[in-house]
């Protein structure tokens, strides 16, 4: 079979009109990247296997909606393809750290022996531990919308979507030095906020 030669865009603009193997090629280019994205937000893989699900739902049923513009600015197939994994991730932690907000913290931790089932020893992260980590994300996310625009696009780029700082620069259509100067005072206006928010010392 003669391998799909198409764009990103292109591949996206097909499935826009209801053309199943185009949307299965967007799938096969991008989920391994994109359920990278996902675990590095949720930090375990069944989590984001199901964020994933729900995204390349999302992705097909809002595919007419994508731009390769707005405002000026171009943007990436990629760009607007991790937007929807994070978002759906971000839903996924906060509703993660609602329920855990409504059982009680020694819930899990104690046990009477009764359960034969249960193991004795869990390598996996406490209930605890994950609202922490779910919390921090949420306190992360909100310091990160408070940042002016140069300085929350850097860091998304580098930091979210893993990109060097070229690649940050390239995509931004801004000089290296700025992106550098953007991303290092974005980290330290993003600690300041954490350290304010009692998140970090």
């Amino acid at each position: 079979m003669k391998p799909d030669t198409r764009s990103l865009q292109e591949l996206i603009a097909s499935a826009a009109r209801g053309d199943h193997a185009s949307f299965a090629q967007v799938y096969d280019r991008t989920h391994t990247h994109l359920f990278g994205v996902a675990v590095r937000m949720l930090g375990r893989q069944q989590a984001a296997e199901d964020v994933l699900q729900e995204a390349f739902v999302s992705i097909w049923k809002n595919a007419g909606s994508y731009r390769s513009e707005v405002g000026g600015q171009e943007i990436q197939p990629m760009t607007w393809l991790i937007a929807i994994v994070r978002n759906k991730a971000l839903d996924a932690l906060r509703t993660r750290a609602r329920r855990k907000e409504t059982e009680l913290p020694d819930e899990d931790a104690l046990g009477d022996g009764d359960d034969d089932t249960a193991p004795t020893s869990n390598p996996g992260p406490s209930a605890l531990h994950l609202l922490e980590q779910a919390t921090q994300t949420l306190h992360i996310e909100g310091c990160m919308n408070m940042l002016n625009g140069s300085y929350r696009q850097s860091l998304a780029l580098a930091y979210y979507q893993g990109l060097s700082h070229t690649e940050v620069a390239a995509q931004m259509g801004a000089p290296l030095g700025s992106v550098k100067a953007w991303i290092r005072r974005g980290l330290e206006k993003l600690k300041g906020c954490l350290a304010a928010q009692g998140v970090v010392a």
